[in-house]
């Protein structure tokens, strides 16, 4: 019986297309019944890679489950993820493709709201007013709040967003927003602009193993020619 590896793939998007291209690089051809199938094989060496392609969320957490030895995902999703997922999982290598960067906007009709200072003040002065602490949507919660934390921000309640993040404040339905951007395109068309020191994480993908399975010599083998 042949060994196997198992390594969790996004199956969606630029960070999809671009895993593929690294994988192409390396000559490691994966073979599946089509483009809408959700299980490839490789054959490597004496090993059969098998790749299951999942939403990249799931990606993360097939490793802290031991449903996978490898993974590519972002690696603001690891940080987002509990910290019992967290400390399963380590960072083998951060790929130089989807990068992006994780940031606290405001409305650019916001004049006075500059930095994260300025935001401190203005939701405590929400708070005075009406009775209720300004309003942060995203889909990051665990890292905004340790973020605000560290620059001892107060006042402001995290809120979790389950669609389009940048159209909250537009709606009113927060003061604040904290999103992933590349190009910070889609939140300038949405009427909102960055606040100066509000960034929270620089991520890209990154190239992740699950501790239990880095004590394998066949799943470093593997690691090793993924990340030359």
């Amino acid at each position: 019986m042949k060994k196997e590896i198992i390594v969790s793939l996004v199956s969606k998007g630029r960070l999809r297309s671009d895993t593929l291209k690294l994988f192409k690089k390396k000559k490691l051809i994966i073979k599946s019944k089509g483009d809408r199938d959700l299980i490839g094989f490789i054959n490597y060496k004496n090993i059969v890679i098998k790749c299951l392609f999942l939403h990249a969320r799931e990606c993360i957490d097939s490793l802290a489950n031991g449903t996978a030895d490898i993974a590519i995902s972002g690696k603001d999703l690891l940080f987002n993820s509990e910290q019992e997922i967290q400390k399963k999982i380590k960072i083998y290598k951060n790929l130089d493709f989807g990068h992006a960067k994780l940031s606290i906007f405001c409305m650019n009709t916001w004049i006075d709201c500059q930095t994260m200072l300025d935001v401190s003040e203005i939701a405590s002065e929400m708070l005075k007013q009406n009775k209720q602490p300004m309003k942060c949507s995203t889909k990051y919660r665990r890292l905004v709040e340790n973020f605000l934390e560290e620059k001892n921000v107060k006042n402001v309640e995290v809120i979790e967003s389950k669609g389009a993040t940048e159209v909250m404040a537009r709606i009113n339905q927060c003061s604040l927003i904290a999103d992933i951007y590349s190009t910070g395109i889609t939140a300038m068309d949405n009427g909102l602009k960055k606040v100066k020191d509000g960034l929270i994480l620089n991520s890209s993908a990154s190239l992740l193993v699950s501790k239990k399975s880095s004590k394998n010599k066949d799943v470093l083998g593997f690691l090793r020619l993924l990340s030359k």
